[in-house]
């Protein structure tokens, strides 16, 4: 349906400069590295869009496709015009391992990635495309995308108007579940599934059962941008006697480098003795306190460390059955923006917590409709809150001249004490 309210426009643009890891690249670590993104401007946009049209930067969640969003994007749309509420454009890109821009790196990408690349990757691509991407700015993020968006926030905090985090991966403790078999865990599900299958057909049917209570739109959309046609770098060569107009597919994120994505590996660090310690030189950015686990995730409780800091006010929708856990989600949701720099958090009004009921951690894909509906209601109260600070800011400035730009004003002189060596001479 996007294609009917949305004209698609797709851009190819660099990823930013050395990654975080070493081992994120084949070659070197100049390696240039590239970006897919998807634009998706309302059709009935005309030429005098309004000022306070809203650009939406969005980010996806580890190893899903960015066009899974697709029947978000609609509902919101049609939520937010509804409310008078205009957006100029949605702006999202895969992660440079992951749907389509793991398909350009195929022959580039190693399989150390880290969150904080992502984040600095939209802060370029925000800059590449800044003639079209006038503020107001605001954010959308799904599980890492939210981490994400988090840390481009802080990284800019005037950068976005405000955020909508979608269960996003920013919490203070690892989940339970990590790499045991009892029970198994994201991981270990990513690292041991089948990725080859006869045919597009045959590849849906395996995954009805786990998709079955998805919106049928995410269905499809999976179906046709999740896997892709061999031959790819990973399976180069296609089986004698398959049928060419039906091939075998793969995923189009390898379950390497979802796995990459995933966890990063900590499977060295230990002693002679039995003994946990941490090598720095690898993992610069490991919690002590996790240092006995084989593998880990710095970003989520890296975050959560920083999250007090967070400027831009922000909606946090979490499905109440998450695996990241209701209780450590919340937990960050409450610490949200009472730092130093922050936005005042929950008491401010400025932090809002949303449960989904019987949902989990891809309620976006199963639950459009409510997750448009509190997005939506969100984005309209900000951006009421901006038109009313921009009017009012406007009204000051433009009472300005040009020389009350170049010298300050008499309040400065009023409140800063003249050293007594400069009163002598000005008695002169």
């Amino acid at each position: 349906m996007s294609t009917n309210l949305f004209k698609v426009t797709e851009h190819i643009v660099s990823a930013s400069h050395i990654r975080e890891y070493p081992g994120s690249t084949v070659r070197n670590q100049e390696e240039i590295l590239s970006l897919h993104v998807k634009q998706y401007t309302p059709r009935d946009q005309d030429q005098t869009t309004s000022f306070d049209a809203i650009t939406v930067i969005a980010a996806h969640a580890c190893g899903y496709p960015k066009e899974l969003y697709e029947p978000l994007w609609d509902e919101i749309y049609h939520r937010l015009k509804h409310n008078g509420i205009h957006i100029r454009s949605i702006w999202i890109a895969d992660a440079p391992s992951m749907g389509m821009s793991g398909v350009l790196n195929e022959d580039k990408i190693s399989l150390d990635y880290s969150w904080m690349d992502s984040a600095r990757d939209l802060f370029l691509m925000i800059n590449h495309f800044r003639d079209q991407m006038p503020r107001p700015l605001v954010g959308i993020g799904h599980s890492f995308g939210g981490n994400i968006l988090a840390n481009l926030a802080l990284m800019h905090p005037c950068l976005l108007t405000t955020l909508v985090f979608l269960d996003p991966s920013i919490i203070p403790r690892a989940v339970d579940r990590t790499v045991g078999i009892d029970p198994p865990g994201a991981v270990n599900y990513a690292l041991w599934r089948p990725d080859i299958w006869p045919n597009r057909d045959a590849a849906a049917s395996a995954h009805a059962k786990v998709w079955q209570h998805w919106d049928r739109r995410c269905f499809d959309l999976m179906v046709k941008f999740g896997f892709r046609n061999l031959p790819t770098a990973l399976y180069p060569t296609i089986p004698e006697g398959v049928n060419r107009s039906q091939p075998p597919v793969t995923l189009t994120t390898t379950k390497y480098q979802e796995v990459a994505g995933i966890s990063r590996s900590n499977f060295s660090d230990r002693t002679s003795d039995g003994k946990f310690q941490i090598d720095r030189s690898v993992h610069p950015d490991m919690d002590p306190i996790y240092s006995n686990r084989i593998v880990y995730r710095p970003e989520s409780r890296n975050t959560f460390s920083n999250i007090h800091s967070l400027r831009p006010p922000a909606l946090w929708i979490i499905g109440e059955k998450t695996f990241l856990g209701l209780n450590n989600l919340r937990e960050a949701m409450k610490t949200c923006g009472v730092g130093v720099g922050g936005s005042g958090g929950i008491s401010h009004g400025q932090v809002k917590e949303v449960i989904l009921p019987k949902r989990g951690h891809l309620f976006p894909f199963e639950d459009v409709d409510q997750t448009a509906s509190h997005g939506a209601a969100w984005l309209v109260q900000e951006m009421e809150k901006y038109k009313e600070s921009e009017l009012a800011w406007n009204r000051k400035r433009s009472s300005m001249t040009q020389r009350d730009h170049l010298v300050l004003g008499d309040d400065w002189f009023e409140a800063i004490t003249m050293p007594k060596a400069l009163q002598r001479h000005a008695k002169l």
